[in-house]
């Protein structure tokens, strides 16, 4: 099984991250996407971010019962910290031997790829799928990494987590930005309030 495995921060999930996960499965012909969220991602050590069991609380909701897009807690649940990306592929392709996994990345990753940990081997075991950013200049991408990695033909989506927890820290309304669940969580958990 073709399994993608698109991991991020998710603070909060929304409707974009569904939009990409369904575009990436459909272009990848992949079998099922993982939604994975990070337990303390290395590039985000300065900020506080909303705890793990909360942010995989709100990926459950996001996904519901689709069949193809699925809640993952690997990277929460993961021993080696901070968590590396090919640790934890590394880790999973272990547990789940019947399974290729794929990576799925934004295009803004991609032009860093290079200083992530171990950043040769990900592209000798796994695909890499790059999801288009606004503003990620492809032109500054490694020669290994632009030759390794394919840019899948997906929409730019303007939903951010960022702007949610703004919206919501203002009293804002964030309807049809995440799923009616997703949203319904945040007010019953007080998150991103002032």
């Amino acid at each position: 099984m073709r399994v993608g495995i698109f991991g991020g921060t998710f603070d909060p999930p929304h409707w974009g991250h569904l939009v990409l996960a369904e575009f990436v499965r459909d272009a990848g012909k992949l079998d099922e996407i993982w939604l994975m969220p990070a337990l303390q991602p290395p590039h985000k050590l300065d900020r506080i971010i909303t705890p793990a069991h909360l942010r995989m609380k709100m990926v459950e909701l996001l996904c519901g019962d689709d069949p193809f897009i699925r809640p993952s807690d690997a990277d929460l649940t993961h021993e080696r910290q901070p968590s590396y990306t090919i640790d934890l592929l590394d880790e999973l392709s272990q547990r789940f031997p019947q399974n290729q996994f794929i990576l799925i990345i934004g295009g803004d990753s991609l032009v860093e790829f290079t200083i992530w940990h171990k950043w040769e081997d990900i592209l000798k075991k796994h695909e890499v799928l790059v999801l288009p950013r606004r503003n990620a200049d492809f032109s500054l991408v490694h020669p290994k990494v632009a030759q390794k990695a394919k840019i899948i033909n997906s929409p730019l989506i303007e939903i951010s987590s960022t702007e949610i927890r703004r919206r919501v820290g203002e009293g804002i309304t964030i309807k049809y930005m995440t799923t009616q669940a997703v949203e319904e969580f945040i007010i019953e958990q007080k998150l991103y309030g002032k």
